[in-house]
């Protein structure tokens, strides 16, 4: 009986991670609109940022309320590491969250003038994105990477430098 609930438990945590870096594909995804947005300052796309923020904003929310942690501690014996790298994870993904709302109340507000400032905005949001996920990533791999060999593959992909820069 414990060897099925094992298999079971490992069945779905190997299917939560691959949903989680599927989650951050599309999360990746909207920084390089957001970094398109901030390419082309000063000019605004009309109306066009706020469904991107609220797809944003969505996800980051998913990803917050997500139980994936739980069970990546519950694998093992949780030790002062696991637990710091979870709270850092969610303390992160709060923080994303807050900036996400911060940054989509600034584009709906955005006037020419503001492009500098919005275009800083833009940046610090999306690089602390990615790194953010980069790190989850690391984290995912550490806690549970072992519970299906493809894992490591697609997280290597993920946080592998885009177009020969490190974000």
């Amino acid at each position: 009986m414990t060897g099925q609930s094992d298999s079971h438990r490992q069945a779905s945590l190997a299917g939560r991670i691959h949903s989680r870096i599927a989650e951050h594909a599309r999360l990746r995804e909207l920084c390089d609109r957001l970094e398109a947005i901030a390419d082309h300052l000063p000019a605004l796309p009309e109306g066009g940022s706020q469904c991107l923020m609220g797809e944003l904003s969505a996800l980051l929310r998913q990803r917050e309320e997500d139980n994936l942690l739980d069970m990546l501690l519950y694998l093992r014996d949780p030790t002062g590491t696991r637990q710091a790298l979870a709270a850092r994870i969610r303390s992160q993904q709060v923080t994303d969250l807050v900036h996400a709302q911060d940054l989509g109340v600034a584009l709906a507000e955005a006037k020419g003038g503001d492009a500098a400032s919005l275009g800083y905005m833009l940046r610090c949001f999306f690089l602390g994105c990615r790194r953010a996920l980069a790190f989850e990533e690391l984290a995912i791999l550490y806690l549970g990477g072992d519970t299906e060999p493809g894992i490591g593959m697609n997280i290597g992909a993920a946080i592998a430098p885009r177009d020969g820069r490190m974000d």
